[in-house]
């Protein structure tokens, strides 16, 4: 699988455009070299939506954020960066939930098929929730295991799981106006649970 087939497929043109022809093309060569290593090394377990996952969107924003330390530019420089991608990412992401809310997803649509909704964006073999409850007007619940969180520990960049919950918070935004999305607390920042709550627009 190529960057141009994941979530970050702009990123060879965007690395072109910020540091240059020469620079973006090194720093695109390598953070690609190291994603395909990490897709190659990963045992999925035969999980199709932990692949999608990692795949899509989880290694292509580590790669990048990896490579950019290894070329000499700092932490905060380099979360930056990254920030910038996945919120195209993001703006992408809620561009196609906008779409589908439009057509199908009045907030009773979306409250009566919220197990299937979680199960695509939060899978049971690799996120973990508790608390779930769905009311008229809300529908609440706590992440008690999140993905983002593990894979970014695991590779020693739990600083870079913040961008991927700001790329949430973002994506969920094209559920607006029908359905707004809050959040509390964060497992990256040591809280015990990351809460989410959907309420009625």
């Amino acid at each position: 699988m190529e960057y141009g087939k994941t979530e970050l497929n702009f990123l060879e043109r965007d690395c072109n455009l910020q540091f240059g022809e020469e620079q973006g093309g090194k720093i695109f060569r390598r953070a690609a070299k190291l994603y395909a290593e990490l897709v190659v090394t990963t045992d999925y377990r035969n999980d199709e939506a932990l692949k999608r996952q990692l795949k899509g969107l989880v290694y292509p924003v580590i790669a990048y954020y990896k490579t950019l330390l290894a070329e000499g530019y700092r932490e905060p420089a380099a979360l930056g960066l990254v920030r910038t991608e996945t919120e195209k990412a993001a703006k992408n992401t809620a561009e196609i939930l906008a779409a589908q809310t439009r057509k199908f997803m009045p907030f009773a649509a979306f409250r009566r098929n919220i197990r299937k909704f979680m199960a695509s964006k939060f899978p049971a073999s690799v996120w973990r929730y508790t608390g779930l409850k769905i009311k008229r007007r809300r529908i609440t619940f706590d992440i008690a295991q999140c993905l983002y969180y593990t894979v970014t520990k695991k590779f020693g960049c739990v600083e870079l799981c913040a961008v991927f919950c700001e790329y949430e918070q973002q994506s969920f935004r094209g559920l607006t106006p029908k359905i707004v999305c809050e959040r509390s607390g964060e497992l990256a920042k040591g809280h015990p649970c990351c809460g989410y709550v959907f309420r009625k627009g």
